[in-house]
């Protein structure tokens, strides 16, 4: 036996871009806000990818609803996200 362990690992989440709330694997539903506010400060890769994740997803799903790029950088903008 090596002692090595393989696993993949994942985060589910809900996001509910009008509301601005999102729900990671089925807790209670956070400000998305604050839980991007959160994520920004840590220093650790799941934490940055899981913010850029979320950023990006929002963006493509609001291109999807055919929101256009001022309203996508205001909504950016009020949930803290700064490029």
């Amino acid at each position: 036996m090596e002692g090595k362990l393989i696993k993949d690992f994942a985060i589910r989440y809900e996001l509910d871009i009008i509301s601005k709330k999102i729900k990671i694997n089925g807790e209670p539903e956070e400000d998305v806000k604050s839980f991007l506010s959160e994520l920004k400060t840590k220093d650790d890769l799941i934490s940055k990818r899981l913010y850029r994740d979320i950023i990006e997803s929002a963006i493509t799903e609001m291109r999807t609803m055919g929101w256009q790029g001022m309203d996508i950088k205001n909504w950016l903008r009020d949930v803290g996200f700064e490029e």
